[in-house]
């Protein structure tokens, strides 16, 4: 499975790519740091899935992921955020996203969402809130 991976924290982004790449089933293709370079690198280089940060700056992971899915309605995107709102899931799940994972999750919550999306579902973190926090 082909994975690109959108964050815009080099810790976070870096981290996930150094643990994915030990997955024997995950080719990390690349990395970008916005929404912008995630909409460009996205339609280039055609991952299987983005994992997408929802809160960047200029281009936010909801637009990015609207418009790669405009473009190229086959990537399977999963949105990751610190925002356990069920109104930031919502919003991602309308734009197109498969998946809303939390960063507080950890790694094996990530992996298992991948595997989930995949196979053509849909996968929810179970700590989203009924709030609007």
């Amino acid at each position: 499975m082909r994975v690109l991976v959108v964050d815009d924290h080099a810790v976070m982004r870096e981290s996930l790519t150094q643990v994915l790449r030990h997955e024997p089933d995950l080719d990390v293709v690349g990395e970008a740091t916005d929404g912008c370079s995630a909409i460009r690198l996205a339609l280039e280089l055609e991952p299987d899935v983005v994992i997408m940060d929802v809160a960047m700056p200029q281009v936010n992971g909801i637009d990015a992921t609207r418009r790669i899915l405009e473009r190229r309605p086959r990537i399977r995107i999963i949105g990751l955020s610190v925002h356990s709102s069920k109104r930031y899931a919502a919003q991602m799940l309308r734009a197109g996203a498969r998946a809303y994972v939390l960063k507080d999750g950890g790694m094996e919550e990530l992996i298992q969402a991948l595997q989930v999306v995949c196979r053509g579902r849909i996968y929810l973190s179970l700590g989203i809130d009924n709030g609007d926090s």
